[in-house]
């Protein structure tokens, strides 16, 4: 509901922040996509009730911190809980680049969350296949289509000091209780967080996104409980292993697909990786001409990098500065570091190490054995081959699938269904033997 405002208030707050920032009303203006005239009515009072829309603009352009939005939102007129919830809230123009490559998978997560029994969904796979990517386009769909709004959390690891840790996330024990700078501070794995949430909420139509859910920070009973207790709450999570969820309410993220070896100029260009790899390239270089040579090596790229849409991005990066035959060389005996962006910390290799070592030993062993093998298999090869029964491995693939770590192979004349271990993981199997020992569970 909204109350009468204060415009005097609103008028002042307007003019501090706007001088603060030595902003003219017209560059006030423009950076807010308003008119002079605009400006000016609301910083003299003129306004009695400012749209929320326009107040939200306003707030983004200069830059208001958290505490400062609610002050702001309040001095429009609204109630407190409505300010709050506003400031928490993703606004849909926040990621910028688009969804390339995944129309499929977003009907299918919106048929899912907008359906009488998706409440709980799930986007499972290895790092940089895109899911975080992903979520970003499910919410900017259901705000642009359905005016649902988004509570974005992104669960991170802390340093262990009790502060921001490295990626400027907090940790839950360094939580204010009287003061919420942002929805992951307000969720803090706790059970108060979630209590506090699931007020806040209420009986609001909302997607509450929960990303990068490992390993189940916020557990399956804390997001019942905010089902149950918020009727039109939707909660969209991604995270590399699957935990807490029946398969039903799981998309298991694959690769994009790439083009085969024998493919022609058109069918390589068509196909979703490549596709991708030649966006991005172009979105860094304005002049980029793909020739023959360069598709080639573009095409490699791809079938190297297993089509994720994380290490194409970095191999875009290197495109900058090394030639094409550089990055073919790069793309055959450097995977990793063609996959990982050169500012970067952390590279494709680590991401890989994480996800083999939080396999179950026996499963990490499996998977060992079968990253030995070349070209592709399928279950009935794996038991008839190895000797581990027939459900064993069944279980073990379907867990593989989930994770991201095996990939579907096109069926074949023989319509089997065929399987293989991802470029990325089979190399660095191979050129780090120090590593691949320290998985291997002790007799």
């Amino acid at each position: 509901m909204i109350v009468a405002a204060n415009s005097e208030d609103f008028a002042q707050q307007l003019r501090k922040y706007r001088e603060r920032g030595r902003l003219t009303q017209t560059e006030l203006a423009g950076l807010a996509t308003m008119s002079v005239r605009a400006v000016r009515n609301l910083e003299q009072g003129q306004v009695a009730v400012p749209r929320r829309d326009t107040v939200r603009l306003l707030a983004d352009a200069l830059q208001l911190s958290a505490r400062e939005r609610v002050s702001f939102e309040l001095a429009s007129g609204r109630e407190a809980g409505d300010a709050l919830f506003d400031t928490l809230t993703m606004s849909p123009t926040e990621v910028g680049q688009p969804l390339r490559g995944r129309e499929r998978e977003l009907d299918a997560i919106l048929k899912r969350v907008l359906g009488e029994h998706g409440r709980i969904t799930a986007i499972t796979g290895f790092g940089g296949v895109g899911k975080t990517r992903l979520a970003h386009a499910v919410a900017q769909e259901l705000a642009a289509l359905h005016g649902m709004p988004t509570l974005w959390v992104s669960l991170r690891q802390g340093t262990g000091d009790g502060g921001p840790d490295a990626e400027g996330y907090f940790r839950p024990d360094r939580i204010q209780k009287a003061w919420y700078h942002s929805v992951d501070e307000l969720v803090a794995f706790s059970d108060d967080g979630i209590d506090q949430l699931v007020r806040l909420i209420g009986d609001r139509a909302v997607l509450l996104v929960l990303d990068g859910n490992d390993p189940g920070q916020v557990q399956h009973a804390a997001k019942w409980k905010m089902i149950r207790n918020c009727r039109n709450l939707r909660i969209l999570e991604t995270a590399r292993t699957p935990e807490g969820l029946p398969e039903e309410h799981r998309l298991a993220l694959a690769p994009l697909p790439v083009a085969a070896r024998s493919a022609g100029r058109d069918e390589v260009t068509a196909s979703p990786a490549v596709a991708l790899l030649l966006a991005l390239i172009t979105d860094a270089q304005s002049d980029f001409e793909p020739d023959e040579t360069v598709l080639t090596v573009c095409a490699e790229v791809c079938r190297r990098l297993d089509g994720l849409p994380g290490a194409l991005e970095a191999a875009a990066s290197w495109f900058m500065i090394v030639s094409a035959e550089e990055i073919g060389r790069m793309a055959r005996d450097e995977p990793h570091l063609l996959a990982t962006h050169p500012g970067d910390r952390v590279d494709l290799a680590t991401t890989v190490h994480e996800a083999i070592a939080a396999q179950p030993p026996r499963y990490r062993e499996l998977l060992l054995r079968l990253a030995d093998w070349s070209g592709s298999w399928t279950v009935a090869m794996v038991v008839a081959r190895i000797g581990i029964p027939w459900a064993q491995v069944a279980r073990a693939v379907h867990v593989f699938l989930q994770c991201g770590l095996i990939a579907k192979v096109t069926p074949g004349g023989d319509n089997l269904v065929k399987f293989t271990v991802l470029n990325v993981i089979r190399a660095y199997l191979t050129r780090a033997p120090e590593a691949v020992a320290s998985l291997r569970p002790v007799p």
